[in-house]
Protein backbone atom coordinates (compact mmCIF):
# COMPACT_ATOMS: atom_id res chain seq x y z
CA UNK A 1 0.00 0.00 0.00
CA UNK A 2 0.83 3.83 -0.11
CA UNK A 3 1.76 5.66 2.54
CA UNK A 4 3.42 9.26 3.16
CA UNK A 5 6.07 9.32 5.10
CA UNK A 6 8.42 11.52 6.95
CA UNK A 7 12.25 10.19 7.14
CA UNK A 8 13.90 12.54 9.23
CA UNK A 9 13.09 16.35 10.10
CA UNK A 10 13.52 19.47 8.19
CA UNK A 11 12.48 22.96 7.85
CA UNK A 12 10.88 22.06 4.41
CA UNK A 13 8.88 19.64 3.24
CA UNK A 14 11.55 17.68 0.91
CA UNK A 15 11.83 14.93 3.35
CA UNK A 16 8.49 13.56 3.17
CA UNK A 17 8.18 10.45 0.91
CA UNK A 18 5.74 7.88 -0.70
CA UNK A 19 6.54 4.74 0.71
CA UNK A 20 5.14 0.98 -0.38
CA UNK A 21 4.31 -0.66 2.83
CA UNK A 22 2.59 -3.75 3.41
CA UNK A 23 -1.09 -3.54 4.75
CA UNK A 24 -1.46 -3.17 8.76
CA UNK A 25 -3.06 -5.93 10.44
CA UNK A 26 -5.71 -4.80 13.48
CA UNK A 27 -4.72 -5.82 17.06
CA UNK A 28 -6.86 -6.33 20.52
CA UNK A 29 -9.14 -3.04 20.46
CA UNK A 30 -8.30 -1.59 17.13
CA UNK A 31 -10.06 -1.51 13.42
CA UNK A 32 -8.16 -1.14 10.69
CA UNK A 33 -9.65 1.84 8.00
CA UNK A 34 -9.03 1.71 4.00
CA UNK A 35 -8.90 5.33 4.02
CA UNK A 36 -11.21 7.96 1.47
CA UNK A 37 -10.16 11.36 2.44
CA UNK A 38 -7.77 12.59 4.84
CA UNK A 39 -7.47 16.58 5.98
CA UNK A 40 -4.60 18.55 5.87
CA UNK A 41 -3.75 20.27 9.70
CA UNK A 42 -1.04 22.71 10.75
CA UNK A 43 -0.49 19.87 13.38
CA UNK A 44 1.20 17.97 10.09
CA UNK A 45 3.85 19.96 9.90
CA UNK A 46 5.25 20.36 12.91
CA UNK A 47 5.50 16.46 12.54
CA UNK A 48 7.73 17.87 9.72
CA UNK A 49 9.31 20.52 11.13
CA UNK A 50 9.50 18.65 14.82
CA UNK A 51 7.91 20.90 16.70
CA UNK A 52 6.65 18.56 19.11
CA UNK A 53 9.81 17.24 19.35
CA UNK A 54 11.27 20.10 20.79
CA UNK A 55 8.47 20.97 22.73
CA UNK A 56 8.27 17.46 24.33
CA UNK A 57 12.17 17.16 24.85
CA UNK A 58 11.25 20.33 27.38
CA UNK A 59 8.96 18.65 29.73
CA UNK A 60 10.08 17.79 32.89
CA UNK A 61 9.42 14.36 33.05
CA UNK A 62 11.37 14.01 29.42
CA UNK A 63 14.36 15.23 31.02
CA UNK A 64 17.59 12.49 30.27
CA UNK A 65 15.05 10.61 27.93
CA UNK A 66 16.37 9.35 24.62
CA UNK A 67 12.63 8.86 23.01
CA UNK A 68 10.03 11.87 24.75
CA UNK A 69 7.28 10.71 25.63
CA UNK A 70 3.36 13.09 25.86
CA UNK A 71 2.81 11.61 28.75
CA UNK A 72 4.38 11.56 31.75
CA UNK A 73 4.21 7.85 32.33
CA UNK A 74 5.28 7.06 29.14
CA UNK A 75 2.66 5.48 27.40
CA UNK A 76 2.31 7.65 24.22
CA UNK A 77 6.27 7.56 22.87
CA UNK A 78 6.83 10.26 19.96
CA UNK A 79 7.36 8.42 16.99
CA UNK A 80 10.54 6.76 15.23
CA UNK A 81 11.78 7.36 11.84
CA UNK A 82 10.08 7.16 9.66
CA UNK A 83 6.51 7.53 9.93
CA UNK A 84 3.21 7.90 8.28
CA UNK A 85 1.92 11.73 8.93
CA UNK A 86 -1.92 12.68 8.78
CA UNK A 87 -4.11 13.07 12.29
CA UNK A 88 -7.30 12.60 10.94
CA UNK A 89 -9.13 11.61 7.92
CA UNK A 90 -12.34 9.41 6.98
CA UNK A 91 -12.83 5.73 5.71
CA UNK A 92 -14.28 2.25 5.89
CA UNK A 93 -13.40 -0.62 8.25
CA UNK A 94 -12.40 -3.59 6.74
CA UNK A 95 -10.65 -5.19 9.67
CA UNK A 96 -10.91 -5.57 13.25
CA UNK A 97 -9.54 -7.10 16.53
CA UNK A 98 -11.43 -9.76 18.11
CA UNK A 99 -13.61 -7.35 20.61
CA UNK A 100 -17.43 -6.67 20.52
CA UNK A 101 -16.64 -3.13 20.18
CA UNK A 102 -14.65 -3.24 17.32
CA UNK A 103 -16.73 -6.03 15.38
CA UNK A 104 -19.44 -3.69 15.59
CA UNK A 105 -17.48 -1.29 13.17
CA UNK A 106 -17.16 -3.65 10.68
CA UNK A 107 -17.82 -2.09 7.35
CA UNK A 108 -19.04 1.10 8.76
CA UNK A 109 -17.99 4.63 7.27
CA UNK A 110 -15.55 6.86 10.16
CA UNK A 111 -14.28 9.33 11.15
CA UNK A 112 -10.94 9.14 12.93
CA UNK A 113 -8.30 10.69 15.18
CA UNK A 114 -4.87 8.96 14.02
CA UNK A 115 -1.07 10.51 13.91
CA UNK A 116 2.28 8.74 13.31
CA UNK A 117 3.85 6.51 13.64
CA UNK A 118 0.54 5.26 12.00
CA UNK A 119 -1.20 8.54 10.36
CA UNK A 120 -4.25 9.06 7.85
CA UNK A 121 -1.94 9.87 5.05
CA UNK A 122 -2.05 6.08 3.66
CA UNK A 123 -4.28 3.54 1.92
CA UNK A 124 -5.14 1.77 5.13
CA UNK A 125 -4.43 2.41 8.95
CA UNK A 126 -4.56 0.58 12.14
CA UNK A 127 -6.42 3.05 14.93
CA UNK A 128 -8.36 2.09 18.77
CA UNK A 129 -11.42 1.54 18.06
CA UNK A 130 -12.72 4.33 20.79
CA UNK A 131 -11.02 6.39 17.92
CA UNK A 132 -13.16 5.19 14.99
CA UNK A 133 -16.55 7.57 14.89
CA UNK A 134 -19.23 6.60 12.71
CA UNK A 135 -20.63 8.96 10.28
CA UNK A 136 -23.98 9.70 8.73
CA UNK A 137 -24.71 9.04 5.47
CA UNK A 138 -25.56 12.78 5.35
CA UNK A 139 -22.36 13.52 6.06
CA UNK A 140 -20.09 13.70 2.74
CA UNK A 141 -16.53 11.95 2.53
CA UNK A 142 -14.93 15.74 2.45
CA UNK A 143 -16.73 17.14 5.45
CA UNK A 144 -15.96 13.29 7.17
CA UNK A 145 -12.32 13.82 6.78
CA UNK A 146 -12.40 16.86 9.05
CA UNK A 147 -14.90 15.96 11.47
CA UNK A 148 -12.33 15.60 14.56
CA UNK A 149 -9.71 17.70 15.02
CA UNK A 150 -11.08 21.19 14.56
CA UNK A 151 -14.46 20.53 15.33
CA UNK A 152 -13.40 18.71 18.87
CA UNK A 153 -10.96 21.68 19.70
CA UNK A 154 -13.54 24.37 19.26
CA UNK A 155 -16.11 22.84 21.17
CA UNK A 156 -13.72 21.77 23.39
CA UNK A 157 -12.00 25.20 24.22
CA UNK A 158 -15.16 26.92 23.93
CA UNK A 159 -17.33 24.96 25.99
CA UNK A 160 -14.91 22.98 28.80
CA UNK A 161 -12.00 24.76 28.92
CA UNK A 162 -13.60 28.51 29.03
CA UNK A 163 -17.02 27.38 30.17
CA UNK A 164 -18.15 30.23 28.09
CA UNK A 165 -22.03 31.55 28.62
CA UNK A 166 -24.65 33.47 27.31
CA UNK A 167 -23.13 37.30 26.23
CA UNK A 168 -19.85 36.63 27.84
CA UNK A 169 -17.26 37.92 25.37
CA UNK A 170 -14.85 35.72 23.48
CA UNK A 171 -11.58 37.28 21.37
CA UNK A 172 -9.66 34.72 18.91
CA UNK A 173 -6.57 35.03 16.58
CA UNK A 174 -6.39 33.03 13.70
CA UNK A 175 -9.80 33.96 13.08
CA UNK A 176 -9.96 33.22 9.66
CA UNK A 177 -9.03 29.78 9.48
CA UNK A 178 -11.88 26.77 9.27
CA UNK A 179 -11.66 26.54 13.33
CA UNK A 180 -12.09 29.78 13.95
CA UNK A 181 -15.09 29.93 12.33
CA UNK A 182 -16.73 27.30 14.01
CA UNK A 183 -16.10 29.34 16.71
CA UNK A 184 -18.26 32.34 15.25
CA UNK A 185 -21.21 29.73 14.91
CA UNK A 186 -20.53 27.96 18.37
CA UNK A 187 -21.27 31.44 19.54
CA UNK A 188 -24.23 32.00 17.53
CA UNK A 189 -25.36 28.12 19.08
CA UNK A 190 -24.64 29.31 22.82
CA UNK A 191 -24.87 32.78 22.51
CA UNK A 192 -21.23 34.06 23.34
CA UNK A 193 -20.13 36.90 21.24
CA UNK A 194 -16.91 37.33 19.65
CA UNK A 195 -14.19 39.75 18.26
CA UNK A 196 -11.86 37.82 15.83
CA UNK A 197 -8.81 39.11 14.92
CA UNK A 198 -7.29 38.73 11.27
CA UNK A 199 -4.43 39.77 9.69
CA UNK A 200 -5.49 39.50 5.95
CA UNK A 201 -8.00 41.71 4.98
CA UNK A 202 -9.72 39.27 2.63
CA UNK A 203 -11.31 36.95 5.47
CA UNK A 204 -13.56 39.90 6.60
CA UNK A 205 -16.44 39.59 4.77
CA UNK A 206 -16.34 35.53 5.00
CA UNK A 207 -16.14 35.96 8.99
CA UNK A 208 -18.99 38.71 9.05
CA UNK A 209 -21.17 36.06 6.41
CA UNK A 210 -20.76 33.31 9.28
CA UNK A 211 -21.88 35.55 11.83
CA UNK A 212 -18.69 37.32 13.69
CA UNK A 213 -19.42 40.45 16.09
CA UNK A 214 -16.88 41.74 15.65
CA UNK A 215 -13.66 41.90 13.25
CA UNK A 216 -10.21 43.44 14.08
CA UNK A 217 -7.83 43.65 11.30
CA UNK A 218 -4.61 43.19 13.94
CA UNK A 219 -2.69 44.91 10.57
CA UNK A 220 -4.43 48.59 10.35
CA UNK A 221 -6.50 48.82 13.49
CA UNK A 222 -5.45 48.91 17.29
CA UNK A 223 -6.29 45.71 18.98
CA UNK A 224 -6.49 47.22 22.82
CA UNK A 225 -9.16 50.30 21.57
CA UNK A 226 -11.39 48.56 19.51
CA UNK A 227 -11.74 46.13 22.43
CA UNK A 228 -12.43 48.60 24.84
CA UNK A 229 -15.01 50.23 22.95
CA UNK A 230 -16.79 47.54 22.39
CA UNK A 231 -16.80 46.15 26.07
CA UNK A 232 -17.09 49.81 26.97
CA UNK A 233 -13.69 48.75 28.77
CA UNK A 234 -14.55 45.77 30.51
CA UNK A 235 -12.88 43.66 28.91
CA UNK A 236 -13.48 40.21 27.55
CA UNK A 237 -14.00 36.98 29.73
CA UNK A 238 -11.92 34.73 27.05
CA UNK A 239 -9.22 34.61 24.51
CA UNK A 240 -8.27 31.83 22.26
CA UNK A 241 -4.67 32.23 20.41
CA UNK A 242 -2.98 29.85 18.26
CA UNK A 243 -0.65 32.75 16.70
CA UNK A 244 1.52 33.74 19.75
CA UNK A 245 3.80 36.60 19.39
CA UNK A 246 2.76 40.48 20.03
CA UNK A 247 -0.76 39.51 19.28
CA UNK A 248 -1.03 37.27 21.71
CA UNK A 249 0.13 39.70 24.12
CA UNK A 250 -2.42 41.99 23.25
CA UNK A 251 -5.08 39.19 23.97
CA UNK A 252 -3.88 39.30 27.07
CA UNK A 253 -4.35 42.94 27.94
CA UNK A 254 -7.69 42.50 26.66
CA UNK A 255 -9.38 39.95 29.27
CA UNK A 256 -11.52 41.48 31.57
CA UNK A 257 -11.22 40.30 35.93
CA UNK A 258 -10.13 36.72 36.23
CA UNK A 259 -10.67 36.21 32.70
CA UNK A 260 -8.51 33.40 30.76
CA UNK A 261 -6.73 33.26 27.21
CA UNK A 262 -6.41 29.49 26.04
CA UNK A 263 -2.89 29.06 23.75
CA UNK A 264 -3.72 26.13 21.18
CA UNK A 265 -1.20 26.66 18.08
CA UNK A 266 2.10 28.65 17.58
CA UNK A 267 1.71 30.02 13.75
CA UNK A 268 4.03 32.70 13.85
CA UNK A 269 6.60 30.98 15.90
CA UNK A 270 6.69 33.64 18.03
CA UNK A 271 7.08 33.35 21.81
CA UNK A 272 4.40 35.32 24.03
CA UNK A 273 6.10 38.16 25.99
CA UNK A 274 4.01 40.27 28.81
CA UNK A 275 4.31 42.04 31.97
CA UNK A 276 3.79 39.60 35.00
CA UNK A 277 1.33 41.54 36.77
CA UNK A 278 -1.02 41.71 33.36
CA UNK A 279 -2.15 38.72 35.25
CA UNK A 280 -1.28 39.47 38.57
CA UNK A 281 -3.78 42.56 38.83
CA UNK A 282 -6.37 41.23 37.37
CA UNK A 283 -6.21 37.74 38.58
CA UNK A 284 -6.21 35.94 34.86
CA UNK A 285 -4.86 32.78 33.86
CA UNK A 286 -3.42 30.98 30.35
CA UNK A 287 -3.67 27.50 29.82
CA UNK A 288 -2.78 25.47 26.98
CA UNK A 289 -4.37 22.92 24.62
CA UNK A 290 -3.47 20.28 22.75
CA UNK A 291 -6.00 18.01 21.56
CA UNK A 292 -4.68 14.33 22.12
CA UNK A 293 -3.75 15.41 25.38
CA UNK A 294 -7.35 16.73 26.24
CA UNK A 295 -9.18 13.52 24.87
CA UNK A 296 -7.00 11.03 26.70
CA UNK A 297 -7.57 12.92 30.80
CA UNK A 298 -11.19 12.83 29.90
CA UNK A 299 -13.72 10.47 31.62
CA UNK A 300 -15.57 8.07 28.95
CA UNK A 301 -18.74 9.80 29.91
CA UNK A 302 -17.63 13.36 29.04
CA UNK A 303 -16.36 11.78 25.98
CA UNK A 304 -19.78 10.46 24.80
CA UNK A 305 -21.59 13.17 25.24
CA UNK A 306 -18.53 15.37 23.79
CA UNK A 307 -18.77 12.86 20.70
CA UNK A 308 -22.71 12.45 20.74
CA UNK A 309 -22.64 16.99 20.65
CA UNK A 310 -20.32 17.18 17.84
CA UNK A 311 -22.88 14.65 15.77
CA UNK A 312 -26.26 17.22 16.68
CA UNK A 313 -23.92 20.19 15.96
CA UNK A 314 -22.46 18.85 12.44
CA UNK A 315 -26.06 18.06 11.52
CA UNK A 316 -27.30 21.64 12.13
CA UNK A 317 -24.15 23.08 9.82
CA UNK A 318 -22.36 24.76 12.70
CA UNK A 319 -18.66 22.70 11.66
CA UNK A 320 -19.41 22.44 7.91
CA UNK A 321 -16.28 23.79 6.57
CA UNK A 322 -15.83 25.29 2.65
CA UNK A 323 -12.99 22.70 0.46
CA UNK A 324 -10.05 25.45 -1.07
CA UNK A 325 -8.32 22.01 -2.46
CA UNK A 326 -8.02 18.30 -3.08
CA UNK A 327 -4.64 16.82 -3.80
CA UNK A 328 -3.74 12.97 -4.57
CA UNK A 329 -2.03 11.70 -1.97
CA UNK A 330 1.21 11.21 -4.13
CA UNK A 331 1.19 15.27 -4.11
CA UNK A 332 0.70 15.12 -0.07
CA UNK A 333 4.16 17.70 0.13
CA UNK A 334 2.77 19.91 -2.14
CA UNK A 335 -0.76 19.89 -0.12
CA UNK A 336 1.15 20.62 2.70
CA UNK A 337 2.65 23.58 1.74
CA UNK A 338 -0.33 24.86 0.01
CA UNK A 339 -2.15 24.98 3.06
CA UNK A 340 0.26 27.77 4.37
CA UNK A 341 -0.83 29.82 1.41
CA UNK A 342 -1.79 32.95 3.30
CA UNK A 343 -5.08 34.32 1.66
CA UNK A 344 -6.02 30.86 1.46
CA UNK A 345 -9.97 30.07 1.81
CA UNK A 346 -11.15 26.79 3.08
CA UNK A 347 -9.29 23.54 4.05
CA UNK A 348 -6.56 21.24 1.52
CA UNK A 349 -7.86 17.57 1.53
CA UNK A 350 -6.08 14.39 0.34
CA UNK A 351 -8.08 12.18 -2.10
CA UNK A 352 -7.15 8.76 -1.03
CA UNK A 353 -9.42 6.52 -2.75
CA UNK A 354 -12.19 8.26 -4.96
CA UNK A 355 -15.20 6.72 -4.42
Amino acid sequence: MRSVVVTELSQQFDKIQIQQREKPEPGPGQVRVRMLMAAVNPSDRNFVRGDYLKSLQRLLWNRGKSTPSFDPAGLQLYPSFPYALGGEGVGIVDACGSGLAERRLKGERVAISAGPPNGTWQDYTVVDAKRAIPVPASLSNEQAAMFIINPLSAYAMCRHVLSLSTGQWLIQSGAGSALGKMVIRLGREFGFKTINVIRNEVHRQALLDAGADVVINSETENILDRVAAVTKGLGVAGAMDCIGGNVAAQMVQCLGLKGQMVVYGTLSGENIELPSRDLMMPGNTISGFFAGSWLANQAPETLLNTIGQLGKLAQKGVFQTPIAKQFPLEQAAEALAYSFEPARQGKILLNINPT
